[in-house]
């Protein structure tokens, strides 16, 4: 009979327990009805980018602080500048030329990016004509002056020839103290391979047209793997389509995705590409960005706006490319579609973010928002009343409706506020919430331990997503009258009932 008793009591517990989880969530929280889909949300991981310094040192430069630091969503600037500023003479390293914008916007929140090229196209300044610095060509490296598919004699733009061991030997020893110096900081979002090609784009349409297969490109690959260990990498996507020989493209593109390297397109809205991409809103090869997005952030780069805007190419205006090949949409409209497509989580362009803003205000928000991950809460479920010293279950029901995957772990963050204060951490669970199928919903949840001393009474239910990496909390699309002085966003009400004697 004991064993039959033990055997009836151990049931009937189950069975109790099964119902207490089943009334641990017997309320669910509507939250749809508090979504904001227009408030721009700052938040870590993405956003927009700056060109400062663009090719060029004197190039797009902010004219007053306020110009970045008041753009919704600014991330991070783009450092694109020469290999010559940074070493005028073999081992002599002028690093000040960065560190000075480095320190300065670091400090005030924001992060940065790299592209170090080896050849440009202009020749007003010494280290424009000689992008690879005049003493690796005077090392021997062989090269010549170019400039769209001719010599042009010493007053030209110098290239040199991208696997000449000599230039090989000089730019390793660069990356090498150029990795040292900077790779793994915690504001580096990123740094490309601008080692080969016009502007470090790895094409060489502007200079001698010279092709370069697998070889020569992944001798390239391979340096800046071996020296930014800790850093994203990234690459355009004329790295790898300006290679002939269609297997070693797809040869190149697979090394890539073994190394971890993702995709930047540079070419969004160039005049060319409008007639010859127009279906794809000028994104040339899509199939590259979708082997990398659902596990590396990729990178959007809108043509220079002034020549978009000079050729009408913006407004569509008539005569222009976009009106004979948009099919009636707008420049805004492509770069739409563009982010769309390439899954980007950031978003830039080649101009002055002053006069962008002023034209593109709702623009700027609504990419903003949809560049990278876009997180709306749709419910949380919780019991009404808890009692100390009990565990529950607290379900949130999540959606991400941006165009690409949260792809850092953040930290979900529970507070009971009411007489006394309960704080609770959770792994949120936000990598597994991908943007497609559109409106999958993913259901989490999370266990709430009551503190066996926490008074009755009640209480405010808050959460928040919290990055740990950046000590940045992560916004979520609800509205901003939830938010509570330390940017908790009140969801619902409970209850904590006496403790049970």
């Amino acid at each position: 009979m004991k064993t039959s008793k033990t055997a009836f009591i151990a049931l009937l517990g189950a069975i109790m327990g099964q119902c207490v989880q089943q009334a641990a969530f017997c309320r669910e929280i509507d939250l749809t009805s508090k979504w904001n889909d227009k408030i721009a949300l700052e938040n870590p991981h993405k956003g927009w980018y700056q060109h400062y310094f663009d090719n060029h040192i004197n190039r797009y430069l902010a004219a007053k602080d306020s110009d970045l630091l008041e753009f919704p969503g600014m991330d991070h600037l783009y450092l694109r500048l020469s290999w010559a500023y940074l070493e005028p003479q073999e081992g002599q390293f002028n690093w000040q030329v960065i560190d000075k914008v480095i320190d300065k916007w670091t400090a005030k929140g924001l992060k940065i990016s790299f592209r170090i090229s080896c050849r440009e196209t202009s020749t007003d300044r010494i280290e424009q004509q000689y992008a690879t610095p005049k003493w690796v060509v005077e090392a021997g490296a062989k090269g010549e002056f170019w400039y769209k598919g001719k010599k042009t004699g010493p007053e030209g733009p110098w290239e040199p020839v991208y696997d000449d061991p000599v230039y090989l030997e000089k730019l390793e020893n660069f990356l090498k103290a150029f990795a040292a110096r900077y790779d793994g900081k915690p504001w580096l979002r990123y740094v490309d391979i601008g080692s080969i090609g016009d502007w470090g784009e790895g094409h060489t349409s502007s200079g001698s047209r010279t092709r370069y297969g697998y070889e020569q490109r992944k001798v390239h690959v391979d340096l800046y793997c071996k020296y930014f260990t800790k850093t994203q990498i990234v690459t355009s996507d004329d790295f790898v389509y300006t290679i002939e020989d269609l297997d070693d493209r797809e040869k190149i593109h697979r090394y890539m995705l073994s190394k971890g390297i993702t995709y930047r397109d540079d070419s969004i809205l160039v005049n060319y590409y409008i007639g010859a991409y127009p279906d794809t809103f000028t994104v040339r090869s899509p199939e590259w960005f979708a082997d990398v997005w659902r596990n590396k952030p990729t990178v959007l780069e809108l043509e220079h706006y002034g020549g978009v805007r000079r050729l009408g190419n913006w407004t569509g205006k008539p005569d222009s490319s976009l009106a004979k090949y948009g099919k009636g949409k707008s420049g805004a409209d492509f770069m739409r579609g563009a982010m769309e497509i390439l899954h980007a989580t950031y978003i830039g362009f080649h101009g002055y973010a002053d006069v962008w803003l002023a034209e593109n205000p709702e623009l700027t928000i609504e990419l903003l928002n949809r560049c990278g991950y876009w997180l709306f809460p749709h419910s949380v479920t919780v019991p009404d009343t808890l009692r100390p010293g009990r565990s529950y279950k607290m379900r949130l029901t999540w959606e991400n409706r941006g165009v690409a995957p949260v792809y850092h772990p953040y930290i979900l963050k529970v507070r009971m506020a009411g007489p006394k204060t309960a704080d609770f951490e959770f792994e949120a669970g936000c990598q597994r919430w991908m943007p497609d199928p559109p409106q999958t919903v993913y259901p989490e949840s999370y266990k709430l331990e009551v503190p066996p001393n926490l008074p009755p009474g009640t209480y405010a239910l808050k959460i928040k997503l919290y990055s740990t990496e950046e000590a940045r909390d992560v916004l979520l699309a609800l509205d901003p009258e939830l938010l509570d002085a330390e940017r908790f966003y009140t969801v619902t009400s409970i209850v904590i009932s006496a403790k049970q004697r």
